[in-house]
């Protein structure tokens, strides 16, 4: 079986081998981040990626990366 590719360049979303996989930073890890199995999950450029059906409830809409927010420093 030869693995497959494909993310989405503006979430980081993954899909390997018809799996998808959400990318985490450290602070956005759920509460329930140790009872996810390693073989649901890998490390890639500061990212945790999740598998999406290892996770109880994820909202698409609402899961934003800092460097995807329109967000301008003020002082």
């Amino acid at each position: 079986m030869s693995n497959t590719f494909k993310s989405n360049s503006s979430t980081n979303i993954i899909k390997l081998n018809n799996k998808t996989y959400i990318p985490f930073q450290l602070h956005q890890l759920p509460d329930y981040y140790q009872e996810i199995s390693l073989s649901d999950q890998f490390k890639l450029k500061g990212y945790i990626y999740i598998k999406e059906s290892s996770l109880k409830s994820y909202n698409k809409d609402t899961h934003t990366l800092n460097r995807d927010l329109t967000y301008a420093q003020r002082r």
